[in-house]
């Protein structure tokens, strides 16, 4: 789960835009039992940043990264190689959104030449399609409501990927409301 810093708040994160707040980043962890029963059998990998030519740890917007095809100018090493790790095939990509914890959200997506860009725009179009189901679903958390009156898609900045598991990566975001 994410939780955000009140406005009034100091804005540690050091973001440009006086209105971008971090969410705290949770890390999915599986129940205790399947925990005991697997084990770690790989470790973590590091962190995959996304940010714009010139800037650092701003993050990008997913709108961008869905609607603007000259987007791959401004995407710090757009056409960088990411996840080529040895076996590795696919990642299952999780979203777990505040007062959503009842709308399961597991991808995969196949990392097989896979670009920073391409990356990016997977995880941009899963958070789409994450919000178009869930704007459909009641939030127990009233703060965080995915509707068009509240929090919608164009508020979502793409800060990292992050391995939070075995094969389970999240992303870091930020949401940049007016």
């Amino acid at each position: 789960m994410y939780t955000l810093a009140h406005p009034s708040d100091a804005n540690p994160s050091g973001f440009v835009s006086p209105t971008r707040r971090r969410l705290p980043f949770v890390p999915y962890s599986p129940s205790q039992a399947w925990k005991l029963q697997l084990g770690r059998s790989q470790p973590l990998h590091s962190k995959i940043p996304f940010d714009y030519s010139g800037q650092s740890r701003q993050g990008v917007s997913m709108r961008d990264l869905r609607v603007n095809r000259d987007f791959i100018a401004r995407l710090h090493g757009a056409s960088d190689p990411v996840l080529q790790y040895p076996g590795l095939q696919k990642i299952v990509f999780r979203i777990q959104w505040p007062g959503y914890g009842h709308v399961e959200w597991c991808r995969n997506i196949p990392v097989a030449g896979l670009t920073r860009m391409a990356l990016a725009v997977h995880i941009a179009s899963n958070f789409a399609h994450f919000f178009e189901k869930a704007v459909y679903e009641t939030a127990t958390a009233p703060d965080w409501m995915i509707s068009p009156n509240c929090v919608r898609f164009e508020h979502l900045y793409l800060i990292s990927l992050q391995n939070t598991f075995e094969d389970i990566w999240q992303a870091d975001i930020a949401l940049d409301l007016p």
